[in-house]
Order: structure tokens, then sequence, then C-alpha cells
């Protein structure tokens, strides 16, 4: 799970292409997000991740 980790971290990117880029399913995903609270909690923080490192727009 730390490819797909990784790959949700990267900005622009969801669940469905991070799944993909590592040949799993979203489906498989959310399934392990619902019965594995560590894997819940660390997919909620590669998301901020990706959000913090992508840019708000001009200034």
């Amino acid at each position: 799970m730390a490819r797909f980790l990784g790959e949700l971290s990267k900005p622009g990117t969801t669940v469905i292409a991070a799944a993909a880029a590592i040949g799993v399913s979203s489906a498989a995903i959310y399934q392990r997000r619902g019965r594995d609270a560590e894997f819940a909690k660390a997919l909620d923080e590669a998301r901020a991740s990706a959000r913090q490192a992508t840019p708000s727009g001009p200034r």
C-alpha cells in the first residue's frame, strides 16, 4: 500500500488514478479503508499532503 499512498500524495491524483497506477481497483481501496483504521488515516494524510502541494493559483 505504500506505492498507492505515494501515488495519492501527488498533487491532482484521485483515489481512482492512484489505485489504477498500482493495479488495484478503487473498490478494494475503499474496502480496506473501511476495515483498517491505520490505512484510513494514512489515506487521509496522503490526500492532505497532495492538497498542500497543489498551487492555489495566482496571487
